[in-house]
């Protein structure tokens, strides 16, 4: 125990200062208490002791366990709904979608995307473009275009969103193209250059993407093969008309397999088509064969399936 020089006074008259600003902090949390009240309280206290701690602070303090900060108390409506409706986070409804997606549960994915109340979000606008697309293959028309041009709106908006992502250019250009092709050939003719170039953007923002590769050879594959008529459109359209040949088409495809072999369904397809327009017989049909033996999981597998399995026939 102290007992020299007052000690025993120091201590008893602080302890009743650190009582009162207890007392006084109890107040502002239950009563809260206005901060020149406060002030006055204090200085009652300590006779004249500066108020030196704010407010805030003292609130920040006592409710830091439940809510860091009373900010974070008050969240924004749209994540207030999400605790209230019982949402998952971005996080955890990214995850999920993408799962679902990979799943071939299309419809599953576009109402859980459809669900998360910040629908302002890039991560949700280029996975409900993806998803939104995958729905649109199987349908008759008019609901096919319908969610075509649905599609097209949430890659366009995902685009504005960021345009620094490869999945936004990817989703972007292959929408604008589908979208276009609903509008007539002048049309498609005409967003050709467009396309190309948001192609070309998503390989170079990441080149181990392989679908992205699997776009821009197909691309450059429709282009080789272009009707007579279509490519008249295209010079009157264009000074420089966009090009693409089977040469150009091939090494991107073999670039995607290369990237990830066996991702892709179509790429096996259009690599024994490519092949087998470049005079490379063997190499057409062991790609050909892989096409027409493909496990059907989703509509694209049934078209490769029913495709190759004719042009096998005739190799």
């Amino acid at each position: 125990m102290i007992v020299r020089n007052g000690g025993i006074v120091i201590i008893q008259r602080y302890g009743r200062l650190l009582i009162n600003a207890l007392r006084i902090t109890k107040e502002v949390v239950i009563g809260r208490s206005n901060p020149t009240f406060l002030r006055r309280r204090l200085q009652a206290a300590g006779g004249k002791q500066k108020l030196t701690v704010p407010v805030r602070p003292l609130l920040f303090v006592t409710s830091y366990s439940l809510f860091s900060s009373k900010e974070k108390k008050i969240d924004s409506p749209a994540i207030a709904k999400m605790a209230e409706d019982g949402v998952k986070s971005l996080s955890e409804t990214i995850q999920h979608a993408d799962q679902l997606f990979d799943e071939n549960n299309f419809q599953d994915a576009y109402d859980l995307l459809q669900k998360y109340p910040a629908q302002e979000t890039y991560d949700i606008k280029w996975r409900l473009a993806r998803v939104t697309f995958s729905l649109s293959k199987p349908q008759p028309s008019p609901r096919k275009e319908e969610l075509v041009r649905e599609a097209f709106r949430y890659a366009e908006e995902a685009l504005k969103l960021n345009d620094a992502d490869f999945a936004s250019h990817k989703w972007y250009s292959i929408l604008l193209d589908a979208k276009s092709s609903l509008d007539g050939i002048k049309e498609r003719v005409t967003q050709l250059e467009t396309v190309k170039q948001h192609m070309q953007r998503a390989v170079e923002l990441n080149p181990n993407d392989p679908t992205s590769w699997y776009i821009l050879g197909h691309f450059y594959f429709g282009l080789a093969e272009l009707p007579w008529y279509q490519r008249k459109i295209v010079s009157t359209i264009f000074a420089t008309p966009p090009t693409g040949t089977y040469e150009q088409a091939l090494e991107c495809f073999e670039k995607a397999e290369s990237t990830q072999a066996n991702f892709y369904s179509m790429n096996h397809l259009m690599l024994a088509k490519t092949y087998q327009v470049l005079k490379q017989a063997e190499k057409a049909k062991e790609f050909m064969t892989l096409a027409a033996n493909v496990a059907v999981l989703n509509e694209d597998d049934k078209q490769c399936k029913e495709e190759a399995t004719k042009l096998l026939k005739k190799m």
